[in-house]
């Protein structure tokens, strides 16, 4: 275990009161560590080395700059608008979270670390269940000790996967509605929005949980459907790749929102949401998986044919999913800025660049 407060000398690093974001190398993470530095915020942000221990060179609009000033432990991430500290911080290790909980003292905490893909989740359930259960109670255990009136607004986020199938009639799916997972992910973040409010009537931890539905955008890991869908069009159009995309099973309906409107709405829900309560972060608008899929592929600049493969078939899935998003809309006054069709064609455009 690395003792990741070895060193730390504090008036070295911030001026103010820093934010702090799990999951922050992510996907989303990398999104809203932006938005937070383009506000004046200090941020430090927990996740994971890769696989093989080497960080990544760039990150989205970020150059590795090497270790901090003051805090070894600690690497800067520099960009022309600010520069963010990034810890190495399995949040399995309940000591290293609450060492530099204690350490750190921040005014609001994302927590969006998880393993977030439900189909791995069938090869690694247990990895699922100790990366997004676990490593919540010992986060909430770190804020649980700090001192009452420094005890960080907290941001937990959660997902659509909670609620599995219901009726058609159902939708657009309220907060309220009943809880039927089909996925070891969907069953792990069950566990912890209702872990996070526990904490909240147990010990009072001011503790706003969102239930994410399905978001896209620059960045995105061609593990997912669309930005899947778009490296394989680029591909074909920069001759290197085949003009036919295998599928898996494409009538699948959900909810699609712009990553850069959900660390919008992260933002608002931490400033203006009730603590102990659910929030769905949604469009509220209905997209199936193929026609998503045509709408890049009618942006494409060569014939592209699609083709079933029923081995790319999910153990289970649920038909649909759409969330009524009028809670989140209600108590924050978010709006969303993108349309989905906007988002798709800037994947598409992000991917032709890999082959430029």
């Amino acid at each position: 275990m690395v003792d990741v407060v070895n060193n730390f000398k504090s008036d070295t690093i911030f001026h103010k009161p820093c934010n702090l974001v799990t999951g922050a190398l992510g996907f989303v993470g990398r999104h809203l560590v932006r938005d937070l530095l383009m506000a004046g915020h200090p941020v430090v942000g927990l996740d994971l080395h890769p696989a093989d221990g080497n960080l990544p060179a760039t990150l989205g609009p970020f150059t590795l700059a090497g270790p901090a000033d003051g805090w070894p432990e600690a690497m800067v991430y520099q960009a022309d608008f600010g520069r963010f500290f990034y810890v190495h911080c399995p949040l399995e290790e309940a000591g290293t979270i609450a060492r530099l909980m204690d350490m750190l003292r921040p005014v609001m905490v994302y927590h969006l670390a998880a393993q977030s893909s439900a189909a791995v989740s069938f090869r690694n359930p247990g990895g699922t269940f100790a990366a997004n259960i676990h490593g919540t109670l010992n986060l909430l255990e770190a804020a649980r000790a700090v001192p009452d009136a420094e005890r960080p607004a907290m941001l937990s986020v959660g997902s659509c996967e909670e609620y599995g199938p219901h009726p058609e009639s159902a939708y657009p799916l309220r907060e309220d509605t009943a809880l039927n997972p089909l996925s070891p992910y969907g069953v792990s973040k069950v566990a912890q929005t209702l872990l996070c409010r526990q904490y909240v009537r147990s010990y009072d931890l001011p503790v706003v949980m969102a239930r994410s539905f399905s978001h896209t955008g620059p960045g995105h890991d061609t593990r997912f459907a669309f930005p899947h869908f778009a490296h394989q069009i680029a591909a074909a159009e920069a001759g290197v790749g085949p003009a036919e995309i295998l599928t898996g099973d494409l009538s699948p309906v959900r909810d699609f929102l712009d990553v850069r409107d959900v660390v919008t709405a992260y933002r608002l829900l931490l400033k203006e949401g009730r603590p102990g309560d659910i929030y769905h972060v949604s469009s509220g608008k209905s997209l199936t998986i193929g026609q998503g899929l045509e709408i890049l592929i009618g942006g494409a600049k060569t014939p592209i044919t699609v083709r079933r493969d029923p081995d790319l078939n999910r153990p289970s899935d649920t038909p649909i999913m759409v969330g009524d998003n009028s809670k989140l809309r209600r108590d924050t006054g978010w709006e969303p800025e993108w349309e989905i069709n906007d988002t798709l064609m800037g994947l598409l455009d992000e991917a032709r660049k890999e082959f430029q």
